[in-house]
């Protein structure tokens, strides 16, 4: 074993203790380090590892990490690199160890009867959908990263995604976990457990904290039936205190079953017409503003197409429709007649990032408000950015069923970085309008690098504190992720 050192990441024993572990090709350093491996998934920041490791068990995970604790080593979890807040990027000369869970992908258990399965941290979402569903089950955490996203990132960060309204975020839909501790401990935490009050709740303190606290190993997770049919339209509106109103009747009538309700202004929508050539636009004129709204049947009798060719769901959705239409919320609406017009609703949606990248670069941001406060939110975010510069800005986007927006701006429609003042005046005021309706700066996407000081200067001191003095207390060398979350 290495002998106790002040970090020991570009050691040539250190890594062959690694290798011993892990396996020496999955011990890598210099130019052997994948290029994926280096960077953030934007390509917005560069990451300098000393080292990337990928173990292929929990044992190994926690072997790596008394090697790191006693040798002082800094370790940064790594999952799929779908990240948004610079939460994965090693600092330069700080001889990082960059740990890959990668290899562990496996799903341990699948128990449909008790509706639960146990996924280790490095299997992707999307293999998890497919897992449920060849049990007739439905792993209900959806998001435009599914297919390089893994668990334990998705986690790490408390995810959120599409169907929030429904399903809530990933904290909702874990009922336990396997974490490895700082000093090399393996925290068993994982019975399915619906009700557990022994005690202060490890699991969703571990679930958010990014890495800083412990490293996720595997999960047990929730699992729903799914839906027996759905029913999806796009839906122009005349202004946002018509879609609160529209989203409210739909949960009214439809019992609660509003799978979605994605918010789209004009701007997402005509960046999706025009770049995304895989979509075809509902409308042909761009409205001011829509949404995408689905619900899901509450029984077969729902889904059940009747004598007349019709599907029950459909039709209780163009009532809901039509309800608004009359008193004057929406002016149109398209409802999907196919599973194929659904599927291109979705796409729209789902690879609107695609499309604005497509366009260029952008100031982005995550933030969310109390779903009644999202008209006047957007409205103070719409004349603030509009007196900072012209531009393209989108501030009517995002997850409208539980108060998320991802606004996203272009000063002079050129490179944010072109125009740092412009850019630095729109991120205040951003700070200004969330900090004006107590939202919060981070919705879904974490607080990484990216988010530290505004967290730290927004934060209820008391909580900053406390959170502090947790990470001390469980961390207290800071090997876990160091310079991510807090200051």
């Amino acid at each position: 074993m290495t002998d106790k050192n002040n970090n020991m990441a570009s050691g040539d024993s250190f890594k062959a203790d690694l290798a011993s572990i892990c396996g020496s090709a999955h011990v890598l350093d210099g130019d052997d380090i994948d290029a994926r491996y280096l960077r953030d998934w934007l390509g917005k920041a560069e990451s300098h590892p000393a080292l990337v490791v990928r173990p292929p068990d929990t044992a190994a995970v926690a072997a790596v990490m008394r090697l790191c604790a006693e040798t002082k080593t800094p370790v940064i979890p790594f999952g799929g690199n779908s990240g948004l807040a610079g939460g994965t990027v090693a600092a330069a000369g700080q001889n990082i160890l960059l740990l890959s869970l990668e290899r562990m992908n496996q799903v341990r258990e699948m128990n449909a009867a008790g509706r639960f399965m146990v996924a280790e941290a490095g299997c992707i979402i999307e293999q998890l959908h497919a897992v449920a569903a060849s049990e007739s089950l439905m792993f209900p955490l959806v998001f435009g990263a599914k297919g390089t996203a893994q668990i334990g990132g998705a986690l790490s960060t408390n995810a959120g995604g599409l169907n929030v309204v429904r399903y809530g975020n990933a904290r909702h839909l874990c009922l336990g976990l396997e974490v490895v501790t700082a000093n090399g401990e393996v925290m068993d935490l994982l019975p399915a457990l619906k009700k557990d009050n022994t005690g202060y709740d490890l699991v969703n303190l571990i679930i958010g904290a990014e890495g800083t606290l412990g490293i996720i190993t595997a999960a047990s997770l929730a699992l729903v039936p799914p839906p027996p049919a759905l029913a999806t339209a796009m839906v122009k509106l005349y202004d946002l205190d018509g879609a609160l109103t529209l989203m409210n009747l739909a949960q009214a009538e439809s019992g609660g079953r509003v799978e979605a309700f994605e918010l789209f202004g004009r701007l997402h929508y005509e960046l999706c017409a025009h770049h995304l050539a895989h979509v075809t636009p509902p409308f042909d004129e761009a409205a001011d503003l829509a949404v995408m709204i689905e619900i899901s049947a509450g029984s077969t009798d729902d889904a059940t197409i009747g004598d007349d060719g019709t599907l029950p769901l459909a039709t209780q959705l163009e009532t809901i429709l039509a309800k608004a239409l009359e008193a004057g919320w929406i002016s149109d609406a398209v409802v999907a007649k196919s599973a194929a017009q659904r599927a291109n609703m979705w796409a729209m949606r789902e690879d609107v990032l695609t499309a604005m990248m497509a366009h260029g670069k952008w100031v982005m941001n995550d933030i969310s408000f109390q779903v009644a406060d999202l008209p006047a939110a957007i409205a103070d975010l719409d004349a603030a950015f509009r007196a900072v510069a012209p531009g393209l800005y989108g501030t009517a986007f995002g997850h409208m069923g539980d108060g998320n927006l991802h606004v996203c701006a272009r000063p002079y429609d050129k490179d944010p970085a072109d125009f740092p003042q412009e850019a630095a005046a729109i991120k205040q005021a951003v700070r200004d309008v969330v900090a004006k309706w107590r939202g919060s700066i981070s919705a879904e996407h974490g607080i990484g690098t990216d988010k530290k000081t505004d967290m730290k200067a927004m934060k209820d001191p008391a909580a900053y504190a406390m959170m502090k003095s947790i990470k001390k207390a469980l961390d207290p060398d800071n090997l876990l992720n160091p310079n991510k979350v807090l200051i």
